[in-house]
């Protein structure tokens, strides 16, 4: 009988060790899943060949300043050259330089262009940067008149009406127009030669309405 009961105890045991393995060895299985996620780009550009001047003869003018509407002169003194320019070196051109050769008090200048979403996330124009060399002078977020100093003397000498379509989405593939007007002030010298760059900042189309001052 003795040796019966010495048996029956270890068996109890490793039954109990057993089961005691058994909900272990379940509670610590490890659940694995695996998936790859694919991130969209931010990609815009503006389209080379599509940016237009007015400056094309004879000068235009604006002696009605504020008033928008400009006359053309019967003398060709200024001129405007505008270049498309990758500003950050990624392929994309993002900047506009805007040169005025000759110009003088109540020149007028009107400036269209196009730009093309080229990437997968929806976008906004978010901002327009203006530059004398690589200095930023000004900033805007919103259709408007803005004054710039571009010849550093601490006059104003440049009226800058920016017109439209801040704030509108761009879907892959999609196209704007975009334009602005330049009215040279009565501060600016007369024969003045002008460079100022101009560069746009767009934004995933989400984030436009918290981050527009």
């Amino acid at each position: 009988m003795k040796n019966k009961k010495i048996t029956i105890i270890p068996l109890m045991v490793l039954m109990a060790l057993a089961a005691i393995g058994f909900t272990y060895a379940l509670l610590s299985q490890t659940l694995t899943i695996s998936g790859t996620a694919t991130t969209g780009e931010l990609e815009w550009e503006i389209v080379q060949g599509y940016t237009t001047n007015k400056d094309h003869g004879n000068d235009w003018n604006a002696t009605n300043y504020p008033d928008t509407i400009l006359t053309q002169l019967d003398k060709d003194i200024g001129s405007t050259i505008v270049n498309e320019k990758d500003s950050d070196g990624d392929g994309d051109l993002d900047t506009l330089e805007v040169n005025m050769t000759n110009v003088y008090p109540w020149y007028a200048e009107h400036i269209a262009f196009k730009v093309h979403c080229t990437g997968s996330v929806p976008l906004k124009i978010w901002k327009v940067i203006f530059k004398v060399d690589d200095t930023v002078i000004a900033e805007i977020y919103e259709e408007g008149t803005i004054l710039l100093d571009l010849d550093g003397d601490g006059k104003n000498d440049t009226s800058i009406w920016w017109g439209n379509n801040f704030g509108k989405q761009m879907e892959f593939c999609g196209d704007l127009d975009m334009s602005f007007d330049i009215i040279i002030l009565q501060d600016c010298p007369e024969g003045a030669n002008l460079t100022f760059k101009v560069e746009l900042v767009a934004i995933q189309w989400n984030e436009y309405e918290n981050n527009v001052p």
